[in-house]
């Protein structure tokens, strides 16, 4: 004997396909950092100058007491996380534990069968609910946790390579565009004495924005010439009200207080801004709470780089584009709200439409959530901020605001660009964008090109 002693084993190993799973694998590693357990992964523990191989393999070998297995199609097709299986079997057996390789579901998989009989943990509803089954499983298989020192790695880990912060001043674009001009008057309309009621307070029956409300709407226009406020729909005008007024303190005659008042304002310029997107041939996309999403498919918005230029903000940037590994077309699209707080304010919520045909949105939505992770995890800040630019410029025709119609004549006009703010530090973002090889920014000719080569 050379009186070696062997190493302890309490560490859990984490075995992913790099780069693909390195997100999930980072999240993974500082839940179970955070719970006390010792938690060995290649993306916290590996940098420049380390023999990443050996340390990978010694790591398995001598620290582990459970391999967690990251499951995705893809990843159990990396040669390297096939080694990984292949020693983490063999520990299995000279350990005696049936239950050293625990597989964790992403996304569906065919298991080699190595783990073919391996019972997995469901990480793809949820990475939460996974995470709360994996962690009773660890309770009740005893292993250790309360490691000294693992929170002071992860931080550590987390710390490398990232963005130093420069004493120098920064505008930064916000996501809110200021209402800089707001209709005069809000009015309250009613039908004519034996016309429906229901079909009078329908939105689809009028022309313009209108909000039910007693025995008629609320709206920014009134009945034209011929005593119509929409088509065949007869109207009386019973009453106005200045539109300052009307935010400010409701509108006592009809029973309307300010909160009121200020969410048929939201619901009256949300109206415009869904009318003013379907003009510009755009299509909705349902999301969270049912609030639509605009985006245009191949037909609708420019194939290359839009270029946008207000003087102090310029540039170009794709809001459509492809990815040949992933077999999708990807959509940038824009969810608005109208708010009242703290000033009257347009809030935009970007999000990614994905389309196979370039104008069908996939409706399958645990598709699409894969599809936005695994294809925008690595944009960063500045890819975003300008798509959105590069968007509200098409949008907005190339103006300097975006008018949104709410009567003949009369509009909501929010400014653009968003609105910016100085920040008095700003980020070094030297080498901070890497291009994605299976998605960059294309011109016009080079989608052309792509198209041709599709369609043969």
């Amino acid at each position: 004997m050379d009186g070696t002693v062997p190493a302890v084993r309490n560490a859990l190993f984490i075995s992913h396909a790099t780069p693909e799973d390195n997100e999930f694998a980072r999240w993974l590693g500082a839940k179970l950092t955070a719970m006390g357990y010792e938690v060995w992964a290649d993306v916290m523990r590996l940098h420049g100058g380390i023999d990443w191989a050996r340390e990978l393999e010694q790591a398995l070998r001598q620290r582990a007491v459970k391999m967690l297995l990251v499951c995705t199609p893809s990843g159990l097709e990396k040669q390297g996380v096939r080694n990984e299986i292949e020693i983490a079997t063999g520990l299995a057996r000279q350990l005696g534990d049936a239950s050293f390789i625990l597989p964790l579901r992403l996304e569906p998989y065919d298991a080699p069968f190595r783990i073919a009989h391996a019972q997995y943990i469901d990480f793809r509803k949820s990475w939460a609910s996974g995470l709360a089954e994996l962690t009773e499983l660890l309770r009740n298989q005893a292993v250790p946790s309360g490691a000294p020192g693992s929170m002071d790695a992860w931080l550590r880990s987390h710390a490398f390579g990232s963005a130093r912060l420069l004493v120098k001043r920064e505008p930064l674009m916000s996501n809110w565009l200021t209402i800089q001009r707001n209709p005069e008057q809000v009015f309250y309309c009613e039908p004519p004495v034996g016309s429906s009621l229901e079909r009078f307070q329908h939105r689809q029956c009028h022309l313009w924005p209108v909000v039910p409300h007693r025995a008629g709407v609320i709206t920014f226009a009134t009945p034209d010439a011929a005593g119509l406020i929409g088509t065949d729909l007869p109207a009386k005008q019973i009453g106005a009200i200045p539109t300052d007024a009307f935010l400010e303190q409701g509108w006592a005659d009809y029973g309307i207080d300010a909160y009121q008042a200020r969410n048929m304002y939201s619901d009256l310029g949300a109206q415009a801004f869904e009318n003013y997107c379907r003009r510009r041939g755009l299509k909705a996309h349902a999301g969270a709470g049912n609030r639509a999403s605009w985006w245009g498919d191949v037909k609708t918005v420019p194939l290359g780089q839009v270029k946008f230029d207000w003087g102090f903000r310029r540039g170009a940037r794709q809001i459509i584009g492809q990815s040949e590994k992933r077999k999708v077309h990807w959509h940038y699209a824009v969810n608005a709200q109208l708010r009242t707080s703290p000033f009257p304010h347009v809030r935009l919520a970007a999000r990614l439409i994905f389309s196979e045909n370039g104008l069908d949105a996939i409706a399958d939505p645990r598709r699409a959530h894969s599809l936005r992770r695994s294809l925008a995890k690595a944009w960063r800040n500045a890819r975003w901020r300008d798509m959105l630019c590069a968007y509200l410029w098409w949008l907005s025709d190339t103006k300097s605001d975006l008018s949104l119609p709410v009567a003949d004549g009369v509009a909501i006009a929010a400014s653009i660009p968003p609105m910016q703010i100085s920040c008095p530090v700003s980020v070094d973002e030297t080498g901070e964008e890497v291009a994605d090889e299976d998605d960059p920014d294309v011109m016009l000719d080079e989608w052309d090109d792509e198209v041709e080569e599709t369609e043969e």
